[in-house]
């Protein structure tokens, strides 16, 4: 693995599943690990973390992160929105409160925050050089019907980072979108039988995909379905429904 001491990468949700993943892949090479998350862990990279404890559902944790950052006196060379979550939702039998509440949540953490975390700390990343990096899914393309919420905030998290490569093209900051299949994480617990990637596997992906400067970074079944989305999108649609 190429030598990265001279970079310093955050990485949200860094305490479990593909974040965890990163921070050790990250950290092995070298690199300074910023792990953000609410509770964070201990050492889960193999090597040294700074931690920032930020709740990414509040404007306040966005602030924390930004400000750490920035009282830091780093340069930041890669930045990863991986922090998600997926709540099933049945419209017709759940109460507009709770609809809400869940809705409310899943917008903040999968959408909102990553898009002020961005816009917040371009002032802070090295130009040219630098990398944000926005972890969508293929849900982002097809939804399906147990997660109406969670595929909007990915499909809105793909367009924004369309977006946003376009604005930051003249400053040499680098943007691109990865899209995992289906990974062995918690959020994934009971679906997809033995056909899941690893989280090591997706963060060796990213961080290749990251080094080879790729705009969309898609490994094992997502390649599949996008290959798949272009031909015949009427059966990539389907596939996503009946997940």
């Amino acid at each position: 693995m190429k030598d990265l001491s001279a970079k310093t990468v955050l990485i949200t949700g860094a305490n479990r599943g593909i974040g965890r993943a990163l921070a050790r892949e990250y950290a092995a090479a070298g690199a300074h690990v910023l792990g953000v998350a609410r509770c964070p862990a201990e050492d889960p990279s193999g090597g040294a973390v700074e931690w920032i404890a930020a709740d990414l559902s509040r404007p306040d944790g966005w602030t924390r992160i930004i400000e750490a950052v920035a009282g830091s006196g780093r340069t930041l060379d890669i930045l990863v929105n991986n922090a998600g979550i997926q709540q099933a939702i049945d419209l017709d039998a759940t109460t507009a409160e709770a609809f809400r509440e869940k809705a409310q949540a899943e917008i903040a953490v999968n959408l909102v925050a990553p898009l002020c975390l961005a816009q917040g700390l371009i002032p802070h990343m090295r130009r040219p050089g630098a990398t944000i990096v926005n972890i969508t899914s293929i849900l982002s393309r097809h939804p399906k019907a147990s997660a109406p919420v969670y595929c909007a905030t990915k499909a809105g998290l793909a367009s924004f980072t369309d977006a946003l490569r376009l604005q930051l093209a003249p400053l040499g900051i680098h943007v691109a979108e990865a899209i995992p299949p289906l990974v062995a994480t918690d959020m994934t617990a009971g679906r997809g039988g033995g056909s899941k990637l690893s989280p090591e596997a997706m963060a060796r992906a990213i961080v290749e995909g990251v080094a080879r400067g790729s705009k969309r970074i898609a490994p094992g079944l997502s390649r599949a379905f996008l290959m798949i989305d272009r031909i015949a999108p009427e059966i990539a649609a389907a596939m996503m429904a009946k997940s």
